[in-house]
């Protein structure tokens, strides 16, 4: 059985989009602040203190365990100080390397604003890479950057979600009082 003209006319576009775009192996919806804010049980900057990797209990996946110190918490209730433990897939174990594109990538000393999810002792990044944003102290003052993609696709779900990865960076203190609004103003819907 041939296929039809019309069949065959319908496919080419689409094949001839999936040749020219260039392969991910993630494609995830690009969340905007607000939705960010209220997917988050916990929203605070960190600095990193360690990443550890290791196999998991089946010995079919590396898992990454990292631990974060507190430096001030804008949702949630952990105090200065205070330790959270991030749990994700993907890490290194001797010479093997398992990497899952858009995770977020932690490295001890970096300071972060972070959107997570889960309790202190198990906690995950929400909307992976996008969860996390860069803190760095520029001209006397701390800037939030744009999240790394962290190697993935991501599909705009709203007009402002598209433009977290192109923002440039902005004083830590301002993105503090919008996310803190945000808190204030609960879920959309008015439910708490």
């Amino acid at each position: 059985m041939r296929p039809s003209r019309g069949l065959i006319a319908m496919l080419a576009p689409v094949a001839a989009l999936a040749i020219s775009l260039p392969a991910s192996a993630s494609l995830i919806l690009a969340l905007d602040l607000p939705t960010l804010v209220t997917r988050a049980d916990q929203i605070s900057v960190v600095d990193v203190v360690s990443t550890k990797a290791a196999w998991n209990a089946e010995h079919d996946r590396i898992v990454t365990t990292i631990d974060v110190a507190v430096v001030d918490c804008w949702k949630g209730a952990a105090a200065p100080g205070s330790h959270v433990q991030i749990v994700q897939a993907g890490g290194t174990v001797g010479e093997l390397t398992m990497r899952i594109d858009g995770m977020p990538h932690f490295a001890p000393g970096e300071r972060a604003l972070l959107f997570l999810r889960g309790t202190a002792e198990r906690a995950s990044v929400v909307g992976m890479a996008q969860g996390k944003r860069p803190v760095r102290r520029e001209t006397g003052r701390w800037m939030v950057s744009a999240p790394d993609r962290g190697g993935a696709d991501f599909v705009r779900t709203t007009p402002a979600s598209g433009s977290i990865f192109t923002a440039r960076p902005r004083p830590l203190e301002d993105l503090r009082s919008d996310v803190r609004a945000l808190v204030g103003a609960g879920p959309p819907g008015g439910a708490r």
